[in-house]
């Protein structure tokens, strides 16, 4: 498989707009750049980065895993062969959150909001203050040439001022295109983007390069929710919004197949000596559900399976096996950490021929292991055992402490706060060397707090806000999460142990019962938490913000109506 096949394909003209600038930047880069051979190979002082993020991909989607998928998938079984496969890494349920969380290092209610955020009409990037992400931590701390392209999914605010007009991203006059998206990937440290805000599931319908729309004001249309007949293949808009007049979301992997090889290309003819990250996330297999009706090799796609959805599985075997064949080609994998992952659990198709979530309870959205155990697969010839498994818990805010220690690149203060480092673990196969015993994870949506888990070892604690349940699930014996020992006399100190911790980690921790003191109007006095509930909103800025915050979160905390609403148990 090979990117430059698509370029083989000629297209008429005027049918996928979309593809023709990364596809001219291919062609020109291949007039200048000479062929790189293992007589004249390309030495950097640190490893290349290529980090692979499926969207809605389980575990059981992998047959490698449970042997539950229905799907055929040659060239990510090829990548395991070459690689050490994590069977027990995970995110949180659902994927705006799971990618701040890769991206950051922290658990998700350390950003902008705790439910994540997803939109540009919500006027705010994830990252707040003074957070770094991986790719700005690389590029500063490491020189290193960064690159993402694919879905962003954190936000950020439309040009000049933030939203004005929620309904028409693109074409209202208060926007201003011709400046880069506020607090987009090119200020969180990535050097060269092709993003879409919203993978393929919501408008605006077009890609952003190095946060400039990439079309111009008359390319602009309204799209209706439906299907439409494009180059490639049947698009599908699922939610009525503005887009680029060609949008197409059949070619969306493609393109970002195509613009990865540009990228990978122009780095090494002009800067051979430095090092690359390259954060490709693709938008399979995310609804609409729209695979290719052939692959940039001109293989088949759509039809090969009973469902679109494993169409789209396919689809992701045939992006990782031309991701790969990039770097292999140019003799680059001895050079290069791979990585394979997800940002959430599988899909819940209801079929019974393939299972996304193979044995484990539960898919995405679900605070049950199906909902955010993932597949994580790390390859780098030369440096990494092939073929080996590790079993430990790992979270993906991981993945930024064990690049900073591979890379040799130090973890500003203040950065990753929930990362820890695995990168011994990778060669070792020592549990020791993991060094994660816990693991939290939460679930919410737009104004309150559903549910929480904490993973202790192979112990795991569930506490539903909604339905006022805890639970408790021994996965050494019980994977499938079927025995609930909540209610056992046993394991009654455990539980409470585990949900005290969970509670302390998370986004509501409880307020302080000691007396502290504090200066009020010049004069020293000695509080409690309930002072500040008398006039919360007055209260909680009389004295130093940061210890109010840190002395009654709950009460005080930039949480606090979300944490309001918990229910008593």
């Amino acid at each position: 498989m090979h990117a430059s096949s698509l370029v083989k394909m000629k297209p008429s003209d005027g049918s996928i707009s979309l593809l023709r600038s990364a596809l001219f930047f291919i062609s020109l880069s291949r007039l200048l750049i000479p062929s790189r051979s293992a007589d004249n190979p390309v030495v950097t002082k640190k490893p290349n980065i290529v980090l692979i993020l499926a969207d809605d991909v389980g575990q059981g989607d992998l047959p490698v895993y449970f042997n539950t998928s229905a799907v055929s998938m040659p060239n990510i079984d090829a990548l395991v062969s070459n690689s050490v496969l994590f069977t027990d890494v995970h995110s949180t349920p659902l994927c705006a959150p799971s990618r701040y969380m890769l991206l950051s290092g922290m658990y998700q209610h350390r950003g902008r909001s705790a439910k994540g955020t997803w939109s540009l009409a919500e006027n705010k990037s994830q990252f707040k203050g003074k957070q770094k992400s991986i790719a700005e931590v690389l590029k500063y701390g490491g020189n290193y040439n960064t690159m993402m392209a694919g879905k962003w999914h954190i936000g950020a605010k439309i040009p000049p001022t933030g939203v004005q007009d929620k309904e028409r991203l693109l074409s209202s006059p208060f926007h201003d295109w011709s400046l880069q998206l506020i607090d987009g990937p090119q200020e969180v440290g990535f050097d060269h983007s092709y993003i879409t805000a919203e993978g393929i599931q919501r408008a605006p319908y077009a890609f952003f390069r190095d946060g400039h729309l990439d079309i111009s004001g008359t390319d602009v249309k309204n799209w209706d929710e439906g299907d439409y007949p494009m180059q490639h293949g049947m698009s599908t808009i699922l939610h009525e919004g503005e887009g680029s007049i060609d949008w197409d979301s059949t070619a969306y992997n493609m393109i970002l197949v195509n613009e990865t090889e540009a990228f990978i290309d122009v780095h090494l003819s002009q800067r051979p000596n430095d090092p690359f990250f390259s954060y490709v996330a693709l938008g399979a297999v995310h609804q609409p559900h729209s695979p290719p009706d052939v692959y940039l090799d001109g293989s088949r796609v759509k039809g090969e399976y009973p469902s679109s959805h494993l169409d789209m599985l396919h689809e992701v075997d045939k992006v990782v096996g031309s991701l790969v064949h990039i770097l292999e080609s140019r003799n680059l994998t001895e050079d290069t950490i791979i990585i394979f992952t997800s940002d959430n659990g599988g899909l819940n198709e209801g079929r019974s021929d393939h299972l996304s979530s193979g044995p484990l309870r539960g898919h995405k959205g679900n605070v049950y292991e199906g909902g955010h155990r993932i597949p994580f697969i790390i390859r780098h010839d030369g440096k990494f055992p092939a073929g080996e498994k590790r079993h430990h818990l790992l979270g993906l805010n991981d993945v930024f402490a064990t690049l900073c220690e591979l890379a040799q690149v130090p973890v500003p203060k203040g950065s990753a706060k929930d990362s820890i480092s695995f990168a011994d673990y990778i060669t070792s196969g020592e549990p020791n060397d993991a060094r994660r015993d816990t693991y939290g994870i939460w679930k919410f949506n737009k104004r309150d707090f559903l549910a929480a888990a904490l993973r202790k070892n192979e112990w795991k604690v569930i506490q539903d806000h909604s339905l006022q349940t805890v639970e408790l699930y021994d996965l050494s014996n019980d994977l499938m999460e079927q025995d609930d020992l909540s209610n056992r006399e046993e394991y009654s100190d455990l539980v409470a142990e585990m949900l005290l911790e969970l509670t302390k980690m998370g986004p509501c921790p409880e307020d302080t019962t000691d007396f502290f003191n504090a200066v009020i109007d010049g004069e020293d006095k000695e509080l409690r938490c309930r002072w500040f509930s008398v006039t919360r909103k007055k209260r909680c800025k009389m004295i130093h913000r940061k210890l109010a915050r840190n002395k009654c979160p709950r009460t005080c905390g930039r949480y606090y109506k979300m944490c309001s609403r918990l229910p008593l148990y």
